[in-house]
């Protein structure tokens, strides 16, 4: 045995139990293609995923206006007034300020998203002709307090869920899905709001 054979054997170390010499995969033409093809899959199910949730405005930008559309999205003021179940005679109920209230973005997705209405309700008469005693009437306002933006002011009847823009001839109606939690929310907000403003009355007596 040479001196370089005999140190080569010297030096090496044995290999530990089971082990399993693999041969190196070959990175071929096909297995390239496959990677890029699963990669290119995975980037269309992320912008579909995207798409899906991203806020559809096509037709209640047609039903708002454009401007409307900005002022639910953007305008930080939210006042609402809600009236009791079957007020008939369409006194103006106390104005709540909900500016900065949890749960705002909610709704201003409900709002916006063309998926919560159907379309097929559409009518050319506005929420109020729907007053009656068994109704409820809400009215939102989005506003700019530094008035660089035009106002939003939606009228809504909360027993069967239409939307109105201020003093316009159209409605259309909320799907069943999105009509109780509109309502509930704007319920239980009002509630909690009313019960704030009450209690700093009475501290302040």
């Amino acid at each position: 045995m040479s001196s370089s054979t005999a140190s080569t054997a010297a030096n090496s170390k044995p290999l530990p139990d089971g082990w399993v010499d693999h041969p190196k995969i070959p990175i071929t033409r096909r297995a390239v293609l496959a990677g890029v093809a699963i990669m290119i899959l995975g980037v269309i199910g992320a912008v579909a995923s995207i798409y899906v949730r991203r806020t559809q405005l096509e037709k209640t930008t047609e039903f708002l206006g454009a401007d409307a559309i900005l002022a639910i999205q953007i305008l930080p003021r939210v006042t609402l007034q809600l009236e009791p179940l079957g007020q008939t005679d369409g006194v103006e109920a106390k104005t709540i300020d909900l500016t900065g209230t949890p749960g705002l973005g909610h709704l201003r997705h409900a709002l916006l998203d063309e998926r919560h209405y159907d379309w097929q309700t559409r009518a050319e008469s506005p929420v109020q002709s729907l007053r009656s005693s068994e109704t409820r009437f809400a009215t939102l306002t989005f506003s700019d307090p530094k008035e660089k933006f035009s106002p939003a002011t939606l009228q809504l009847e909360l027993t069967e869920g239409w939307v109105s823009p201020a003093g316009e001839n159209d409605r259309v109606r909320l799907i069943e899905r999105a009509q109780p939690a509109v309502r509930h929310f704007l319920t239980v907000i009002s509630n909690a709001k009313q019960a704030h403003y009450d209690n700093r009355a009475k501290e302040e007596r």
